[in-house]
């Protein structure tokens, strides 16, 4: 009997171990995308007197909205504005595993402007993110659309600074705008394996710091994101997209992990009683 028990044992584990080194498919290594939105036409409102000029241009292919606005009246030599850039189709590709990276960026150029032109202070911003897999299936729950809120301050130029950036350098009286994050963050599973999705930002060139926040553009508070930029330049922030990737747990393997431990736990029992 002992000889059969332990045969038992030994087949039990043997098995378990080969169940666990059980190789899944080979997870997929890129996703496809394809990235639209914009400003949206004659949402934007002025601040500061006058009409501030505020213009529209350089239409989105895949969302139909602005990529520019712009404001500053014809006095103004430099009109401010800003600015949405992505793949002029909107395509891109995500390596699976390699961290954030760059699916679009956000650039304001910060002009002096004369006081009585005014400025941009609220505009409406579209989004739409679709990703697709290898046989260019879309991905649920995607398309990401949604439509989110921009509020825009030109602080004076003067100090003391009534809007500076946290720890940051207040003398510059560094512009600020703060808008919603956009949605995004799931898992979906294929093949076995767990994929994890995931916006982000990251700092580019000109600007002075950002932080997340809570704002209440005056339907609640939401999530937002508050971005200061330089006076008199350029300053852009990156959207980036993160996909990490993780075996799902095999059932199988757990059940007959759990059988083998009954094996040896009943050999105990028979071994007790002899």
């Amino acid at each position: 009997m002992t000889t059969k028990f332990k045969t038992t044992l030994k087949l039990l584990a043997g098995a378990a171990c080969l169940l666990s080194a059980h190789t899944f498919a080979v997870p997929i290594s890129n996703f496809d995308f394809t990235a639209g939105g914009g400003f949206v036409d004659g949402s934007a409102t002025c601040d500061g007197g006058g009409t501030c000029g505020i213009t529209y241009s350089n239409a989105d292919g895949l969302s139909g909205d602005f990529l520019n606005i712009n404001w500053g009246t014809p006095a103004n030599t430099n009109p401010s504005g800003l600015e949405i850039q992505h793949d002029p189709f909107g395509l891109g590709s995500i390596q699976v595993g390699a961290g954030p990276q760059v699916v679009g960026s956000f650039s304001h150029s910060n002009f002096v402007l004369q006081a009585a032109g005014g400025w941009m202070n609220f505009v409406q911003v579209s989004g739409i993110f679709n990703l697709f897999d290898p046989d260019t299936n879309m991905i649920a729950p995607t398309p990401i659309e949604q439509i989110n809120n921009l509020a825009f301050y030109e602080t004076l130029n003067s100090t003391p600074c009534d809007d500076p950036f946290p720890g940051g350098n207040a003398t510059d009286c560094d512009d600020v705008f703060t808008t919603e994050i956009l949605a995004g963050a799931f898992d979906f599973t294929i093949d076995g394996y767990i994929y994890t999705f995931s916006f982000g930002f990251q700092a580019g060139p000109g600007l002075t710091g950002f932080i997340f926040d809570t704002w209440d553009f005056g339907d609640g508070e939401v999530d937002v994101i508050r971005i200061w930029t330089q006076e008199d330049g350029v300053s852009t922030i990156y959207t980036t997209a993160t996909i990490d990737v993780r075996p799902v747990p095999e059932p199988g393997t757990l059940a007959l992990f759990g059988l083998s431990l009954l094996g040896m736990g009943a050999y105990a029992r028979r071994r007790k009683q002899s």
